[in-house]
């Protein structure tokens, strides 16, 4: 006789308030589509007077350099916050209303990011586009981080078995990123162009931080590995 059992399909669990961290993830990933894409309008093409030629058309993209920098400066900062925000949401199991709201407005932040970029572009020399940039990215790590710490408090939104020392990991990197922002708002009262090559350490604390890190977590996972064996 023929078997009619028919598998039961498993549907995304939903949140409190029946949206599903698939849906929430899925905006979110949208979100940083179009800011990653609009930032290119902040990179101008060079206005040449008379005809066009060779030496006249690399005298001016040499003179919109800032555009390009802003542009990849932008794109590299939006991707690491993307990659931040991919991790903790792939840990989070559950949504509710808090969650949805503080994502909501570092979404907001997040596709805002073309316009101080596109600031920076043309008047990279002042003080107030520099610290509006930063500005706006120093409150996007902080409401990252606060997404962290409401999620994984008491395994709010996180399984039971979540180990809290990668929520350490999701805080330690959202806030750090939020520091290097902070801390070039200051310098940026003293110096404009000081202020703006700092942000370059972000990188080398990304660099160093994994370093670090990943060597501490290479070494627990071999002490696991010897315990078990």
């Amino acid at each position: 006789m023929e078997d009619l059992t028919v598998e039961k399909t498993e549907w995304p669990k939903p949140g409190l308030m029946g949206f599903t961290v698939e849906r929430v993830s899925a905006l979110s990933d949208g979100v940083f589509a179009v800011a990653i894409t609009l930032l290119v309008v902040s990179i101008a093409v060079p206005t040449i007077h008379g005809t066009v030629t060779n030496s006249k058309l690399a005298h001016g993209l040499a003179e919109i350099w800032p555009h390009f920098f802003s542009y990849f400066l932008s794109f590299i900062i939006i991707a690491m916050f993307w990659i931040s925000h991919h991790a903790l949401f792939s840990a989070i199991r559950r949504v509710d209303r808090t969650l949805i709201w503080i994502n909501m407005l570092y979404l907001l932040l997040i596709v805002f990011m073309p316009y101080p970029t596109e600031l920076l572009s043309l008047f990279g020399k002042t003080m107030v586009a520099t610290v509006l940039y930063a500005s706006v990215l120093a409150v996007a790590g902080i409401l990252q981080a606060a997404m962290a710490f409401y999620a994984t408090r008491g395994h709010r939104l996180v399984d039971d078995e979540f180990e809290m020392s990668q929520a350490g990991e999701y805080l330690r990197n959202s806030l750090l990123m939020s520091a290097v922002f902070i801390i070039s708002i200051g310098i940026a009262f003293v110096s404009v162009t000081a202020a703006q090559f700092f942000w370059l350490t972000l990188f080398v604390i990304q660099l160093l931080e994994r370093f670090v890190f990943g060597k501490k977590q290479r070494r627990e996972l071999a002490a696991e590995i010897q315990e078990a064996g």
